[in-house]
């Protein structure tokens, strides 16, 4: 994927810190401005309650459209399946059967509360182990106001590009888009999908396609942000960490905002090339009408 400009912007003593270490703070969810930012709210779109009969109901159908297909899923489960596969495919007729009696036996099958339960520890569960990731954010807008006032201190502070060095497989060429929608995503979308996905899928990509999109979602309420994540997974046994080097030549370009202390700017300028000695550098300006410009220092 070809990334467009990314931008990161910081208020002075952000500034300072990120050119004098020569590395970039990477957050874990719990000191983002969003409480619900990577985080999980439900299991499933719909309520506990009507999945269960979903998964209920659905159990067959599943079945039979993997009739050929060898289970993934642990023992003993897999072992039943294959017998209720072997079953169906000498007898069609005993599907439309199970499928009526399940039907049948509505809520005998399960225990509403018992999994509803259940399904609070997994999102607590979940929620505790996403913060063990560490996220980059930055932005592909240079003069958002938005941005300009939240994060570098209203206009005060400053803007860095960063440009991933191919040449050294920079990990900023993992940055991705964030995806805005109106909800925080459930952790499976389609109840189906997750029945035939436990039993039949790819399990390891079915996690890191869930992991994916808890990170790389968020509300509506942000998207005129529009935000890049670089998310790294503190690994086990690994100390933990907040910080990550940057290569000197991946800090481009430099813009001052417009408010920005005379004595600020002197300093951040002075440090960023330290840093790399061809970096461009801006100023940020307003035109007649109030937009804002950028002048080449």
């Amino acid at each position: 994927m070809t990334l467009p400009p990314l931008y990161k912007y910081l208020d002075v003593a952000g500034a300072k810190l990120t050119l004098g270490n020569g590395t970039f703070k990477h957050a874990k969810p719990s000191d983002f401005n969003d409480t619900q930012d990577l985080t999980i709210q439900s299991i499933f779109a719909e309520d506990i309650e009507e999945a269960l009969k979903n998964l209920t109901s659905g159990f067959t159908d599943v079945i039979l459209h993997n009739l050929n297909e060898e289970a993934t899923c642990s023992s003993p489960m897999k072992e039943k399946i294959a017998i209720i596969q072997q079953i169906y495919r000498a007898n069609p007729g005993a599907a439309d059967l199970v499928r009526a009696e399940l039907m049948n036996a509505g809520e005998q099958i399960y225990n509403v509360e018992y999994f509803r339960k259940l399904a609070q520890a997994h999102i607590a569960e979940i929620n505790e182990f996403m913060q063990s990731y560490r996220v980059l954010c930055v932005t592909s807008h240079k003069d958002s106001e938005h941005m300009w006032d939240k994060y570098a201190d209203k206009h005060k502070g400053v803007s860095l590009r960063i440009q991933p060095n191919l040449a050294k497989d920079s990990i900023f060429q993992l940055f991705r888009p964030v995806i805005y929608r109106e909800k925080r995503p459930p952790l499976y979308e389609d109840t189906l999908d997750f029945s035939a996905g436990s039993l039949f899928g790819d399990h390891e990509a079915r996690i890191k396609k869930i992991i994916e999109r808890i990170i790389y979602t968020k509300t509506l309420d942000w998207q005129d942000e529009g935000e890049y994540r670089l998310a790294i997974p503190i690994r086990k046994n690994e100390r933990p960490w907040n910080t990550l080097p940057y290569h000197p030549e991946e800090i481009t370009e430099l813009y001052l905002g417009f408010e920005m202390e005379k004595h600020n700017i002197d300093g951040i300028v002075d440090m960023a090339r330290t840093v790399n000695r061809d970096i461009t550098i801006f100023r940020a300006k307003r035109d007649g009408n109030g937009k804002l410009f950028f002048d080449q220092l």
